[in-house]
């Protein structure tokens, strides 16, 4: 078995042999041969070597580092067994250490072609395939994976986040999903898919999957201070999911776009200088092109009211009872409906919609009464507004006065309903209060709901083992070998190898910290295994080094948190890597 003592370099270069040890290695392996064959034995009666003796040849010669050699016994072993599929393996092996990707993946699926379900072999091609940036085919081979250890949840959070990574929400989603099925009393991972859902605007079920974990969790704990976070960017922010598309109609072809772009620019052109009869065919097939587009439906209610088109006017126009006070073109479109709604005789929907535009200019005005508005701001003229609703009021006058009374009733019920002003003293007291150190975000949860593709590592693959591959130019690559995410109970140390998407411009400090993942976090909680590691200048690949527990790995699921910089927080977390340990199964 190859020897993790010489695979690893502990922070050091691989050792270098000199021509010399090498030609005393190869004399010695010669005359080994010789000496079998001359046992007394004819040439007739030796057996040939098994394919076991083979691989250990082999691999006695990739641990001197004599990579070439190595590869040629695994070739000659692999004319004289052809059929013998460790060895093609093996070869695969050999060659992802040594920068020879086709090669590698030739052999592995050689093997594949004949045992389809090979997990330790799909996950070195998975890992090949990521390494060279194949990162369709990398995700193609981890949802053959998928299929293959289907009731592993750690797959499929894994999947999530790569489908994620190239825009395949819709795909990404069904991952978390699955991943949620198997581990439903993860509740972090609940909010990874809450993100997912608000991302191809699901925002119902989004809120659902929050408040399923708040309705769980103690308030006050890292997980429900996230879950707050993650509620904060569904309804507190202008972030509306990935999915969505305030300007094009989601399923706008590109011709459509083209089309629509081009003629854009002519419309508004038109509508500016006036020429509404030219303008109109313009914006209805802007409109046909991009229904979504909602300036273009302003405009064209503006410009069927200035043709003197009341009734076509109303029937573009989105009436609606909130919009920006501060908005000119969207004050000057409702406007102008009220006005067309009296020349139409709709008395009510008039009467609503002057009351709705009054209403708004003065609680706008309140708010605002203390504020220096930029200059410029132009808003509807209250006088004007209530001109208006007297012309329109002899017209309804029970429709009026039930609205009025309804308006009074609620802004009485608004004021019984607000709370008494504190005193000064009980106002200190929370002032002081609130300038308290709070509950920080959990290392744990900090990622969830960052709509971001983690910017530091182009990879993480935990492993076995380690090599380190250095290149006549004097770059180094760290390769990791038997990669995947499940590991027997009795593994050694653990290896996080990673990539930078960049090479280090400075000496970076990063760090690795590993958790047992429990349902719900706990606020203090002591790291099962860590590492730190400072990647020195141009460097763009390196290894954490998990070391089994003194008291051994329990099988479970675990979590480790990458971070950044010289501290480890919620706040310099970049990145997070799972694997789980796992016990053999005992036969019946």
């Amino acid at each position: 078995m190859i020897t993790q003592r010489f695979l690893v370099a502990v922070r050091g270069a691989r050792p270098v042999r000199s021509q010399g040890q090498l030609r005393v290695l190869v004399v010695t392996l010669i005359l080994a041969l010789i000496a079998g064959a001359g046992s007394g034995a004819s040439a007739t009666d030796i057996p040939l070597r098994s394919e076991g003796q083979i691989a250990q040849h082999a691999k006695a010669a990739w641990e001197q580092g004599t990579i070439d050699l190595a590869l040629g016994i695994v070739e000659q072993g692999i004319q004289d067994h052809p059929r013998a599929l460790a060895l093609h393996q093996l070869r695969g092996d050999m060659l992802a250490t040594s920068r020879q990707t086709a090669a590698a993946l030739e052999s592995y699926d050689t093997v594949l072609a004949s045992i389809p379900a090979s997990l330790d072999v799909r996950w070195a091609k998975w890992s090949v395939l990521v390494r060279s940036g194949q990162v369709e085919e990398a995700v193609a081979e981890l949802q053959r994976i998928a299929t293959i250890d289907p009731q592993n949840p750690l797959i499929h959070l894994r999947l999530a986040r790569e489908l994620r990574k190239l825009d395949r929400l819709e795909e990404s989603f069904e991952a978390y999903k699955k991943a949620v099925a198997l581990g439903p009393d993860m509740l972090n991972w609940r909010l990874a898919q809450a993100r997912a859902r608000f991302d191809i605007l699901d925002y119902e079920g989004a809120e659902r999957d929050v408040q399923f974990v708040l309705d769980r969790v103690s308030p006050g704990s890292p997980l429900h201070l996230s879950a707050k976070n993650l509620l904060t960017v569904f309804f507190g922010s202008t972030e509306r999911g990935r999915r969505f598309a305030p300007v094009m109609t989601p399923d706008v072809s590109p011709t459509q776009l083209r089309d629509w772009s081009m003629i854009r620019a002519e419309g508004y052109r038109l509508f500016e200088a006036g020429r509404f009869r030219e303008a109109e065919p313009v914006y209805r097939e802007l409109l046909r092109l991009n229904p979504m587009d909602p300036l273009a439906g302003r405009h064209l209610s503006l410009i069927l009211m200035g043709l003197g088109r009341c009734k076509d006017a109303l029937a573009v126009s989105q009436t609606g009872s909130e919009f920006d006070p501060t908005d000119e073109e969207h004050t000057t479109t409702a406007f102008r409906m009220g006005q067309c709604m009296v020349e139409l005789e709709r008395w009510e929907d008039a009467y609503m919609q002057f009351k709705t535009l009054y209403d708004a200019t003065v609680e706008f005005e309140k708010s605002t009464k203390e504020v220096q508005l930029p200059s410029g701001t132009r808003v509807l003229n209250k006088a004007a507004l209530m001109e208006w609703l007297d012309k329109v009021r002899p017209h309804v006058p029970e429709f009026a006065q039930q609205v009025e009374e309804e308006a009074a009733a609620n802004a009485a019920q608004a004021k019984a309903a607000a709370p008494a002003i504190p005193p000064e003293t009980e106002l200190a007291a929370k002032a002081i209060e609130a300038l308290k150190p709070q509950n920080t975000l959990d290392a744990a949860a900090s990622l969830v709901g960052r709509d971001a593709d983690f910017a530091w590592f182009r990879f993480v693959i935990p492993a076995k083992k380690v090599m380190r591959d250095d290149s006549p130019t004097g770059a180094h690559d760290f390769i990791p070998l038997d990669p995947g995410i499940s590991f027997p109970g009795s593994q050694q140390d653990i290896y996080l190898v990673f990539s930078l998407v960049t090479a280090s411009y400075d000496e970076v400090p990063l760090a690795a910290r590993c958790f047992k993942e429990t349902a719900e976090l706990a606020g203090a909680h002591t790291a099962v295994a860590q590492d730190r590691l400072v990647m020195s200048t141009n460097d763009q690949s390196g290894y954490f080094v998990l070391p089994r527990p003194t008291s051994g790995w329990t099988a479970g699921l675990y979590r480790c948190g990458l971070f950044a910089g010289e501290e480890t927080s919620a706040y310099t977390q970049v990145d997070e890597v799972r694997f789980r340990i796992i016990e053999p199964t005992r036969p019946s």
